[in-house]
């Protein structure tokens, strides 16, 4: 195939696919290390069973705590079951969002706190969907590496970006054993 064939390929799909994902955050960095992390309190409805499911569990986490006239702070999500090991019907978790110490909530909301701990947390500035992709792959990659596995539960935490120009960062938190 000659350049001139090619050309228009390039330019009509190509380019635009690697803008958008650049655009997403799929170039950009991970970064793993140790901290300390916590206390967080925060409100949640708890799921059972597809993963994907998560994103409305949320939207109901949101509603209720606007009736319930507290300021949601950011995202969290808390994962029990390892989906490479768990079935999709058998999956717990803990969808919600930071709350301010002290709230009180009504059902389906509940609420915990999660103490200060010691984690290694995987950092990655990309979108919503893209971004925990890339942030289990690298902290999986990084476990490996060194013998072990991935252990849940892990606290997802996504903090929205500043302006509409830039994506938010995740931040997947395993506590340390």
């Amino acid at each position: 195939m000659t350049l001139k064939k090619f050309l228009p390929f390039l330019l009509a799909f190509v380019l635009p696919l690697l803008a958008v994902y650049a655009w997403w955050g799929g170039f950009n960095p991970v970064v793993i290390e140790e901290s300390a992390a916590g206390p967080y309190s925060y409100a949640y409805v708890e799921s059972k069973g597809d993963y994907s499911k998560l994103p409305d569990k949320a939207v109901e986490a949101r509603a209720a705590l606007r009736a319930a006239g507290i300021e949601a702070g950011n995202p969290i999500t808390v994962l029990y079951s390892n989906p490479d090991l768990v079935d999709v019907g058998e999956r717990h978790a803990r969808t919600g969002f930071l709350i301010p110490r002290g709230s009180k909530v009504s059902f389906p909301l509940e609420v915990d706190t999660i103490p200060q701990r010691r984690v290694l947390v995987v950092r990655v500035r990309a979108g919503g969907m893209l971004a925990p992709g890339r942030a289990y792959a690298a902290l999986d990659k990084y476990l490996q590496a060194r013998g072990k596995g991935i252990q849940m539960p892990t606290v997802e935490i996504y903090q929205a970006a500043d302006s509409s120009l830039s994506m938010g960062q995740l931040s997947v938190e395993m506590e340390l054993k």
